[in-house]
C-alpha cells in the first residue's frame, strides 16, 4: 500500500458513484453527479472550503455542496429535478460515510427509501442491491483500519505544543532472552532499521491523519525522525515518501532534523522542501545566525538550553515561521 490516505478516498470514490448509479438509476448522468462527488470529498477528507467561516461542519459541507447544485443548474436548466434528486441523496452519505452518526443502518435506509424531496422510485431490486453495497461499504471500512492494528508495533506519541505531537515508532516485540535490552534497543536503532521503520511510521500516521479526518478533526499535526542516511539514497526516499503522495497528508506530517544536519545537508533537504515536503528544524549550536533560510521550515523546534534560544526569539519577526520552544 503505497497511500493510505488516497486509497482510501479512492475507495470512497468508487463507493459514491455505484451508489448514485444505483439510485439514480437511468436518470444518472456523469457529468452531473462528478461536480457533487468531487466537492464532497474535497470537504470532507482535504478540508477545502469557500465556506470556511461556518462553524459547523455540516452546515459547512451543506452549503458547499448546495452552491454546487446551483452552478450544475444554471448549466444544465433542463434537468433541475436530477440536480434536486442528487443533492437530497447526498444528505444520506453523510451518515453512511460517518459524518453524522446513526443508530441503525436499516432504519437509515428505509428513511432514504421513503424520502418525499427524492422523486425516484425504488422496486424492491434495486433496495436490495442499494443495501447490499453500503453494507459492504461500511464492513470495508472497519476491515481497511483493522489492517493498522498489530501488536508487535505502535506509534508513541509526545505533544510538542497545541495540536502538535512528535511521533515515533514503538515496539512489543517478542524477542529472545538471550538478547539483553540494550542489544535489543542498540539493533532497533541501527541505521537500517531505523530506515525501515520510517515506512511503517508513515503507514501508521497516515492511517492515525486519515482516523481523525473521519472524525473531522483536521487540527492536529505531526512530526517524525527523518534518517540523515536517507539522504543519500534518493531511490529509497522516493519509495518511502510515496506514503506522503497527498496534499493533505504533506501538510499535517514533517520531516524533523536538526539544524547541523541541514548545514551540512542543505542541497538535499531544499529539495526535499521544493517538492513540497514540509521540513522542521531542531536548532543546535551548530546554528549560524542565518535567519533567512528559516522561513523554509514549517517549524523551528529550540530548547531553552540552547545557547540561541534569547536571539532566536528576540528575532522570531525575521524567523517567519512557527517557533516550538521546548
Amino acid at each position: 500500500m503505497d497511500n493510505v490516505f488516497e486509497e482510501y478516498i479512492k475507495f470512497v470514490e468508487t463507493f459514491l458513484i455505484n451508489y448514485f448509479k444505483l439510485l439514480l438509476g437511468t436518470e444518472y448522468e456523469r457529468k452531473l453527479v462528478i461536480p457533487f462527488i468531487d466537492k464532497y470529498l474535497n470537504v470532507r477528507y482535504y478540508n477545502k472550503c469557500v465556506y470556511e467561516n461556518e462553524p459547523k461542519f455540516i452546515k459547512r459541507l451543506n452549503k458547499e455542496l448546495n452552491s454546487v447544485a446551483k452552478e450544475v443548474i444554471t448549466e444544465n436548466e433542463t434537468k433541475i429535478e436530477k440536480v434536486k434528486n442528487i443533492f437530497a441523496l447526498f444528505s444520506y452519505v453523510m451518515y453512511i460515510d460517518g459524518c453524522v452518526k446513526y443508530s441503525n443502518l436499516n432504519t437509515l435506509m428505509k428513511t432514504l427509501y421513503s424520502d418525499k424531496n427524492i422523486t425516484l422510485y425504488y422496486d424492491e431490486g434495486t433496495k436490495k442491491e442499494v443495501n447490499a453495497l453500503v453494507r459492504e461499504f461500511v464492513n470495508k471500512k472497519i476491515s481497511f483500519f483493522n489492517l493498522f492494528k498489530a501488536d508487535e508495533f505502535y506509534l508513541k506519541g509526545k505533544k510538542f505544543a497545541d495540536h502538535i505531537y512528535h511521533v515515533d515508532l514503538g515496539q512489543n516485540c517478542n524477542l529472545s532472552k538471550l538478547y539483553s535490552n540494550y542489544a535489543i534497543e542498540k539493533a532497533y536503532n541501527s541505521e537500517v532499521v531505523f530506515e525501515n521503520r520510517i515506512y511503517l511510521t508513515l503507514v501508521l500516521v497516515s492511517a492515525k491523519i486519515l482516523t481523525e479526518v473521519i472524525s473531522l478533526n483536521f487540527t492536529n499535526n505531526y512530526i517524525f525522525d527523518f534518517p540523515v542516511s536517507l539522504l543519500d539514497k534518493p531511490k529509497k526516499i522516493i519509495k518511502f515518501l510515496k506514503m506522503l503522495d497527498s496534499d493533505y497528508i504533506r501538510s499535517k506530517v514533517h520531516l524533523r532534523f536538526k539544524y547541523e544536519v541541514y548545514r551540512k545537508n542543505k542541497k538535499a533537504i531544499n529539495n526535499l522542501i521544493t517538492q513540497d515536503y514540509s521540513v522542521c528544524i531542531e536548532m543546535d549550536d551548530s546554528f549560524d545566525m542565518n535567519f533567512d533560510n528559516l522561513f523554509l521550515f514549517s517549524y523551528i523546534i529550540v530548547n531553552k538550553e540552547n545557547k540561541f534560544y534569547k536571539t532566536i526569539l528576540e528575532n522570531k519577526d525575521d524567523v517567519k515561521t512557527t517557533i516550538i520552544v521546548m
